[in-house]
């Protein structure tokens, strides 16, 4: 059924992104309007920077660059340290260098609490959605209002720097003002569309969103999972021969092969199938048969008007799709669901056959995430670089609170259903540099 709809034409997400850009966002109608007469300006931009394979490759291998610069300043002081919660350390770092890769180096600089106050406001998201009451959301609304200032302010500033027009994104892959390609043609799409610098704002906050509200748990949730002593321990050095496989002779990494290793891929597919929790929403523009079944003899008519929603925490998690035998079961992390090892030869190869229909982390049709790709590349290239340069001593597990705990973290307790649910606690351990590392 999911399938069906997906490909279907006329079911469209125009409703649910009003209400995002009114509820979370309040913007104003004028201005909803603007954005929505040049849709089109966004799917060209999208095609060009984020889905064309060389122009992601460009950005991950800024993102890669900045990273280790994070991580060798972090090589010199972590030691000092008896222990740290692992997500919590890789969550900071991480939104570092993606943030300085897509928007530049001035960003951060001018806003250094801006991730403190995104993951905080991405925890809020859903209760604005969901239009709860301002007495029950005084410091999230101040928050909203502070990161959508401190983010106008930097854009003022940067097209001042700039001379008022950010560098040709068809120039450099980067700059050190407005950063990536992606950003300085979004930066003068703004003004195409007649948007204000509020506006504009209001969108970098929704980048942001969308670069690190998935990628950021999900790279998490990878490392605690290979790091947890309950583990199968043939897993981590498995994972460690694949990117040693991905390591070019200067050090850094080849990224298509690293994207391209079985167990790692299997490793991003089956966090994604676990922690990604979307409700892609469609809206009826015209009445709508979809098939109950594979063979199309039940179907279902739908009428213009109404709403879809397609759960993937529903998909992700049905017991006979997930369960069968030489499986775990649905609930249960596996690292190798989604290898397969040739019976003749032994090769392990990646594989999502079978799934179709029940695995959809990016949503599906017309409007799957564009980001996708850059997503696993990023996701897979922090992963390959924290491995490759410490070693991790776990200590033990905390609770939400921070106190210790028995089990390995869970979901933290929040509103679900628009990205990968953050952990409900850490893994706590010791970073040692390893001695290889440069």
């Amino acid at each position: 059924m999911f399938q069906a709809l997906f490909r279907a034409k006329s079911p469209s997400r125009d409703v649910f992104d009003r209400d995002v850009f009114t509820k979370v966002f309040q913007l104003p109608d004028d201005q909803i309007h603007n954005l929505e007469a040049g849709r089109h300006h966004e799917v060209e931009m999208n095609s060009k920077y984020l889905t064309n394979f060389e122009r992601v490759n460009e950005l991950t291998a800024e993102l890669t660059k900045v990273l280790d610069e994070v991580l060798a300043k972090d090589s010199q002081e972590i030691e000092q340290f008896d222990e740290i919660g692992v997500y919590q350390w890789l969550r900071d770092r991480l939104f570092t260098a993606s943030t300085r890769a897509l928007f530049g180096d001035e960003l951060l600089k001018m806003y250094p609490a801006y991730c403190e106050d995104f993951f905080a406001f991405d925890s809020d998201l859903l209760s604005f959605f969901f239009s709860l009451p301002s007495f029950m959301m005084g410091d999230a609304f101040r928050r909203r209002r502070r990161i959508i200032d401190e983010l106008e302010r930097w854009s003022k500033k940067m097209h001042e720097l700039s001379g008022g027009t950010p560098i040709d994104p068809e120039g450099p892959a980067w700059e050190p003002i407005f950063g990536s390609r992606l950003n300085r043609a979004r930066q003068l799409d703004y003004k195409t569309r007649h948007l204000t610098p509020r506006t504009g704002a209001t969108l970098d906050l929704g980048l942001t969103f969308g670069l690190a509200s998935n990628v950021i748990p999900a790279t998490g949730w990878m490392l605690m999972h290979l790091l947890n002593p309950s583990a199968d321990p043939s897993i981590l050095p498995r994972i460690m021969q694949e990117l040693h496989e991905a390591e070019t002779p200067d050090g850094s990494l080849d990224i298509p092969v690293l994207v391209s290793q079985p167990l790692l891929q299997s490793l991003w597919t089956e966090t994604l199938r676990l922690y990604l929790d979307a409700l892609v929403t469609r809206n009826l523009t015209e009445d709508l048969l979809l098939p109950l079944d594979e063979d199309g003899k039940r179907i279902v008519r739908l009428r213009k008007g109404e709403n879809v929603f397609a759960p993937s925490w529903l998909g992700h998690h049905d017991p006979v799709a997930w369960s069968s035998p030489g499986k775990s079961v649905a609930k249960e992390f596996d690292a190798e669901r989604f290898v397969v090892r040739d019976a003749k030869t032994g090769r392990e190869s990646f594989s999502v056959g079978g799934t179709a229909g029940k695995y959809f982390p990016f949503g599906g049709g017309k409007t799957v995430c564009p980001g996708r790709i850059f997503a696993k590349q990023e996701a897979l290239g922090a992963l390959a670089m924290v491995l490759l340069r410490f070693d991790f001593e776990v200590l033990g597990f905390v609770d939400e609170k921070q106190k210790p705990a028995e089990a390995f973290p869970g979901l933290a307790r929040a509103f679900v259903g628009s990205a990968v649910v953050v952990p409900g606690g850490d893994v706590r351990v010791k970073i040692r540099r390893k001695q290889m590392c440069r």
